[in-house]
Parts: structure tokens; C-alpha cells; sequence
């Protein structure tokens, strides 16, 4: 009987030690579970991460292919500068000495032609010296720039100078408009806050108010000319040479 009894609390001792035992693997389990599936989700962004990288590359390979692109279309005609428009929508023919460049855009020009010596090339410009205008009514430009009014036949002109540069206004005189005028001073005013080329060794705007406007100039044995459809347009291609 002494031996049964000392039997059963070393039995129930051993259940107890089994069943700690038990409940420390069911933890080790559920721990090892979470670990699992921790990993799982760190795997998960890592994927993100690589495919987000990816993506990332992608663009900037994209990006910088368009800009090569429009480097090079840029650079067809060697170091040959010109006006800051869009070069994807450009069409250029010719060779460095002589060519043309037409921009769908709007349809505006620029083009470069290329004369024996300057003198030949100078004839090209259509210069207006300021003698040409002498004895014609004045009108005042703005910014102290006098201009000189030629009227007759239904048309207007007004020319002025600055510097090598010299600024011919054509308009209709339609139902009393001072178009001509009115052309010219937005001309000098934009000229104002805009530098032009400077010309080797003459230029010349020439504002139509019906047609396109022009804005050509000499650099050494080549002239250059830009037009467009309005003068503003004109001026602005021409001034984003640099």
C-alpha cells in the first residue's frame, strides 16, 4: 500500500513535466509559424521594392533616350546654333553651309545661306539706312526710338535703326488702321527686354501685318533669316539664339 501511494504522485508529476513539455513545442511551432511568415511579407516587399527600382530605371532610361534624341536632332548640323523650339517637331534638309530648318509647330523658319564673300552676303540682308527715310513725318516707338512714317496708296511703313539692326513695319491702311505703327512699337518693345544676334555685319526686321514677318542678319560670308507667322514669333525664334 506505502508503494502505491509513493507510485501515484510520481506519476502525476511525470503528467505534469509532459504536458509543460508539450505546451513549450506548440510554442516553439506558433513562434516559428510567425517567423515564417514574417519572412514571407519582407520577401514580398523586397519584390515591391525591386519592381518599384525597376519601373524607376525604366523611366529614367526613357527619359534620358528622349533626351538624347532631341540632342542629336539638335546637333545635325554639327555646332550650327539654333532657335530653342521644339526639335522633335523639326524638319532640317541642307548641309552646315546651307540649310533650312522648318518647324511644323506653327510653320515657322530658319534658315542659312552661305555667299562667295560678305559683301555678296551683305545685299542679302535688305538693310534700310536711316538715310533712306530722311525728310518723312517722324513717330514716336517708345523707349526714345523714333521711327518714320511713309504713307500712301492705301499702305503704311515705318522704319527705324539701332545699332546694326534696322526695323522696316509694312501694314494696309484698311479703314484708317495704324497697324504699321502699332506693330512697330510692340517690336521695340519686345526688343527692349530681348537681345537679338549680333549681326557682321548688318540686320533687318521686316513686320508684315498680313503675311509672315522676318528677321535676318549677316555673319561674316552667311545669312541667316527666321520667319513666321507674326512678328512676336518671329522676334522670339530669333532672339533664343544663343
Amino acid at each position: 500500500m506505502k508503494a502505491w501511494k509513493k507510485i501515484v504522485p510520481a506519476i502525476a508529476v511525470l503528467g505534469l513535466v509532459l504536458t509543460a513539455c508539450g505546451q513549450g513545442n506548440s510554442d516553439k511551432s506558433s513562434n516559428s509559424s510567425s517567423q515564417e511568415s514574417s519572412s514571407s511579407v519582407k520577401s514580398s516587399n523586397s519584390s515591391s521594392s525591386d519592381s518599384n527600382s525597376s519601373s524607376s530605371k525604366s523611366s529614367s532610361d526613357e527619359s534620358s533616350s528622349n533626351s538624347a534624341s532631341s540632342s542629336h536632332t539638335d546637333n545635325k548640323l554639327g555646332n550650327e546654333k539654333l532657335p530653342r523650339q521644339n526639335s522633335a517637331a523639326s524638319k532640317i534638309s541642307g548641309d552646315k553651309a546651307n540649310y533650312n530648318v522648318r518647324y511644323s509647330t506653327d510653320g515657322a523658319t530658319f534658315n542659312k545661306k552661305t555667299y562667295s564673300n560678305a559683301s555678296s552676303a551683305s545685299q542679302q540682308v535688305n538693310y534700310q539706312s536711316s538715310d533712306s527715310t530722311k525728310g518723312l513725318p517722324s513717330v514716336d516707338l517708345g523707349y526714345s526710338v523714333k521711327g518714320h512714317e511713309d504713307r500712301g496708296a492705301g499702305q503704311a511703313y515705318v522704319s527705324t535703326n539701332f545699332g546694326n539692326w534696322s526695323l522696316v513695319s509694312h501694314a494696309n491702311m484698311e479703314n484708317g488702321s495704324d497697324k504699321a505703327v502699332e506693330n512697330a512699337k510692340s517690336a521695340v518693345k519686345f526688343i527692349q527686354s530681348n537681345s537679338l544676334p549680333i549681326p557682321q555685319s548688318k540686320g533687318n526686321i521686316q513686320i508684315e501685318s498680313d503675311t509672315e514677318s522676318s528677321v535676318t542678319w549677316q555673319e561674316g560670308n552667311s545669312v541667316y533669316t527666321v520667319k513666321a507667322p507674326n512678328a512676336t514669333a518671329a522676334l522670339k525664334m530669333a532672339t533664343s539664339i544663343k
